[in-house]
């Protein structure tokens, strides 16, 4: 009776512990973390004034904004829009795909171009290239009408792409935007503002391809089909090393008469990783001199802050809950860790141990090999978010889910059909001995069975034995019989060559040649 009464009791307080961890009403629980300050009254750090109209500097790990004015009203972005369908065209194709230029590509634009023609084909990586550096216009037209066509199947319209763009900027959380060409041509109805470029800026420079091609100062696109190679040159001052500024990485310009100057800029300095967006700047000169502001402003009163290396150092401790489960561990290695990478960005004279740290937990309903993101550790400072990391559950058991397998399937490069087959609906392992469900127990082999099992597994034995033998001979033969024989006869042609030049010049002495 008291043996039942215990196995009662730690099943109950199994169960109370598994709720609480993965509550199944809620996909999300909110636990306020114990170390937490009350917030603080705190007021920001006031920046520079600008010429610019609209201008913002953005943190790209955190997204905090570190400097605004009228970040949200609209205005014309003019050419700054290529970096849209640039991240547009790294989202949704390889650069090793060719574009090929159509009709309207060539005539349905004007101002700044290259010089590709209708059935011209470059590659989207050196397409890319003359869209970031020469602001090609026939170029973006082309790269807008490729991507249309890849993501729709499609022949691909500037129409088609137009919608692309609009809906992908709402996924950022964009505000007020409505892109309706992709290279900033103007149209009355087509404009941003300088928050959403940011995080059109934000989300383009986590790609390297875009952080070195809009970084480069000069590049040349070899010779096409139709026209000799081209030598380009990046537009942006800073890139260009015409204006100097040392942090700047890459960038992108804009103009026209309607938008005035625009400008994208982004920079890197002690760990921080900002965008810069200034936007209806009365002259070329002013947004650099914005740009330059506004930036050191971001780099002299904002630091960066390792999430996983600054709660080590500041031993901030987790809520119980978390407390207790990553206490579990396998060969030294945590079950639970904090997600690499993940920062928080403060003003200078801010205290860390002010920000408010919550922590929310997520129910996962299949946890794969590996990492599991089952919740997410989140830090909020004077009414603003100033970071966040996922919390990750290292799965050490295998099978591994075809889901992950999947994922993974290149590196692997075994087909998943192999190792899952679907049962009842699902997928299960297959036992790679038996070829069966690993759930089941693999039928037991007979004499005869473990016999031809033995033989077979001869048979490889034997074939490298003859391979090696056949190798070893011809080896044999080409060194002791091929190669001297070969140099015989050449030593004898030789000499045969030099006869007959003897007999040419008694010859020649006789009939006086």
């Amino acid at each position: 009776m008291k043996i039942k009464l215990f196995r009662c009791i730690t099943f109950l307080f199994i169960a109370i512990y598994c709720f609480s961890f993965f509550p199944p009403t809620s996909r999300q629980t909110v636990v306020r973390a114990e170390d937490a300050s009350p917030e603080v009254d705190f007021i920001w750090p006031s920046g520079p004034s600008v010429y610019a109209d609209a201008a913002i500097v953005m943190e790209v790990t955190t997204g905090l904004i570190l400097y605004e004015k009228d970040i949200r009203t609209a205005y014309y972005p003019a050419s700054i829009t290529k970096v849209l369908t640039a991240l547009m065209a790294l989202e949704n194709c390889s650069l090793n795909e060719i574009v090929t230029m159509s009709d309207a590509a060539e005539h349905n634009v004007y101002g700044s171009r290259i010089g590709l023609v209708s059935g011209e084909q470059v590659t989207l990586r050196d397409a890319m290239y003359g869209m970031l550096l020469e602001s090609a216009n026939e170029v973006s037209y082309a790269i807008g009408e490729h991507i249309a066509a890849r993501v729709n199947g499609t022949s691909g319209s500037n129409e088609e792409f137009s919608a692309l763009m609009n809906a992908r900027v709402k996924e950022l959380g964009g505000v007020n935007s409505n892109f309706l060409n992709p290279n900033g041509l103007h149209e009355s109805e087509h404009y941003t503002c300088a928050y959403d470029m940011a995080l059109i800026g934000r989300e383009a420079i986590q790609y390297p391809e875009f952080r070195k091609i809009a970084g480069t100062r000069t590049y040349t696109i070899p010779a096409t089909n139709k026209n000799v190679a081209r030598p380009l040159a990046n537009h942006h001052r800073f890139i260009r090393k015409t204006l100097s500024y040392d942090y700047a990485i890459a960038g992108k310009t804009g103009g026209t008469t309607e938008a005035l100057t625009t400008l994208i800029t982004f920079a890197e300095k002690d760990g921080l990783t900002l965008v810069a967006v200034v936007l209806h700047v009365d002259t070329a000169l002013h947004a650099y001199e914005d740009t330059i502001n506004i930036l050191n402003f971001a780099f002299e009163n904002y630091s960066l802050y390792s999430i996983e290396d600054t709660e080590l150092d500041l031993e901030l401790s987790f809520p119980s809950l978390f407390s207790q489960t990553a206490n579990f561990s396998t060969a030294g290695n945590p079950l639970i860790h904090i997600g690499k990478n993940s920062n928080v960005v403060l003003p200078n004279s801010a205290n860390f141990s002010d920000a408010v740290k919550s922590i929310s937990y997520t129910p996962v309903e299949e946890f794969v090999h590996g990492d599991n993101v089952i919740g997410q550790i989140s830090y909020e400072f004077a009414g603003k978010h100033i970071g966040s990391a996922d919390i990750i559950y290292d799965n050490p058991d295998y099978p591994i889910t075809r889901a992950a397998f999947e994922a993974l399937w290149p590196s692997y490069m075994i087909p998943p059909d192999i190792i899952f087959k679907e049962e009842d609906g699902t997928y299960v392992p297959i036992d790679p001995e038996t070829k069966e469900d690993s759930k089941e127990n693999p039928p037991e082999k007979t004499g005869e069975e473990k016999e031809d099992g033995k033989s077979r597994s001869l048979i490889p034995l034997v074939l490298a034995i003859i391979a090696a033998i056949i190798i070893l001979t011809a080896g044999w033969y080409l060194i002791r019989i091929e190669l001297p024989h070969r140099k015989k006869r050449r030593a004898y042609r030789k000499k045969h060559e030099a006869r007959l030049r003897s007999y040419n010049q008694t010859d020649d002495e006789k009939f006086n040649l």
